[in-house]
């Protein structure tokens, strides 16, 4: 990829959150409205949104349509957020939509925030690539997302929990008012929430439009390791049996091909180097950390080392409440300065268990270097992705905006 192009598109970061769909929608028209290129399915909620979207499109590759996946953030490589097919988006391709953008930016006079400048490329992307239907994962709320731009034929909601309260508001019923933003007429709606509260939100935003309305409460087998990863997929299955009708190739069998063939890196990942067994978990808030916790206790052996990092903006007493008494010894770093909380503060919720470590890579090595057998890096998406950076290529990697 071309230096040039990237320059601008990292010219955008720091640009914060800015709510709003008008920046996207003037864009979007100066582009020729690409969103509307090919049907869109679209993924909301605060944890499962992205292993629901990636099992949802491996099963749509798997019945033989070429599929757009969207998500966010990437672990390692930028190209992750943007999958066509099996495969992610070209430099080349990636470098041909960024000059696209760009183009049409400063003929509008307009300068998008990061994450619109990342979800213009998509609808850009897949169009250039004449995909025949594309997964959209919502970044953050709903309603006044940079996704929510399209008229979806399914609008999937993961289960809800508090995170982003500074936006999204700080009771869960306001919360679930701004995921249901995602839910549009003729949208088919389906939900694996079963919080009363939750579900009567979404129930009376479908009913305004007529739309149908699903409830998921059954599992399905997944590769993905985890309970909770059995109600995702479940939700991207029944998602996927409730489009047949309107996208035909999909058939039981290429149901439960695509199933076993998704993957979604950094999510209970495990790695087995030098007879240690290493889990390595995004987790970033307290409604994940409670997801892997059974996890955790039923399947990593103690005595348990944790390598732990995460953002200040997180309710970070909840998260270390909730996961620092399974471990006996915990290192703490800081994956994404300066918006990560601190490994000193950290380590005086460790107590004695705890040492700082404020280099992510150090802080991994640190633990490698241990005599604990089972260590779980947890706690943040930037700590995933500089794990799986740091076992793969065993270097430092760049660190990035958005969690």
């Amino acid at each position: 990829m071309t230096p040039e192009p990237l320059l601008w598109l990292d010219a955008l970061q720091g640009s914060g959150i800015r709510p709003g769909l008008s920046r996207m929608r003037a864009l979007l028209r100066e582009l020729g409205n690409p969103e509307r290129a090919c049907p869109s399915i679209i993924v909301a909620g605060t944890n499962g949104k992205g292993s629901t979207s990636s099992t949802l499109a491996s099963i749509l590759n798997a019945s033989g349509y070429r599929t757009g996946l969207y998500t966010s953030p990437h672990l390692v490589e930028l190209r992750e957020r943007w999958m066509i097919g099996d495969s992610m988006i070209s430099s080349e391709a990636l470098s041909s939509a960024i000059e696209q953008l760009r183009a049409a930016a400063n003929r509008a006079d307009i300068v998008p925030t990061y994450f619109e400048a990342l979800t213009l490329l998509a609808f850009i992307g897949f169009k250039n690539a004449q995909c025949d239907v594309m997964v959209l994962e919502v970044g953050m709320g709903g309603r006044l997302d940079a996704t929510n731009v399209v008229r979806p034929l399914a609008a999937l909601i993961t289960p809800i929990g508090f995170d982003h309260t500074e936006f999204l508001g700080t009771t869960i019923r306001q919360i679930a008012g701004e995921k249901a933003g995602v839910i549009h007429r003729g949208a088919i709606v389906l939900t694996s929430n079963d919080d009363p509260r939750v579900l009567g939100v979404l129930r009376h935003r479908a009913a305004l439009f007529g739309n149908p309305f699903h409830v998921v409460t059954s599992r399905h087998a997944t590769p993905l390791p985890g309970d909770f990863q059995e109600r995702n997929a479940a939700l991207a299955v029944r998602a996927a049996e409730e489009l047949s009708s309107l996208l035909p190739q999909i058939t039981h069998e290429s149901i439960e091909r695509g199933v076993a063939t998704t993957r979604w890196r950094g999510r209970l990942e495990k790695i087995e180097r030098d007879e240690k067994t290493i889990w390595i978990d995004g987790g970033h808030n307290a409604h994940a950390i409670a997801a892997i916790v059974p996890f955790i206790a039923a399947h990593v052996p103690p005595p348990r080392l944790l390598v732990f990092g995460i953002m200040s903006d997180k309710n970070v007493a909840e998260v270390t409440a909730a996961l620092f008494p399974l471990f006996d010894a915990i290192i703490a770093t800081e994956p994404y300065p300066p918006r990560s909380e601190l490994a000193s503060r950290l380590v005086l919720l460790a107590g004695d268990r705890g040492v700082a470590e404020a280099d992510p890579f150090c802080a991994i090595e640190r633990a490698l270097a241990s005599d604990y057998s089972s260590i779980v890096i947890a706690g943040s998406l930037y700590l995933a992705g500089a794990a799986i950076e740091f076992f793969s290529r065993g270097g430092a990697g760049t660190r990035r905006e958005e969690e």
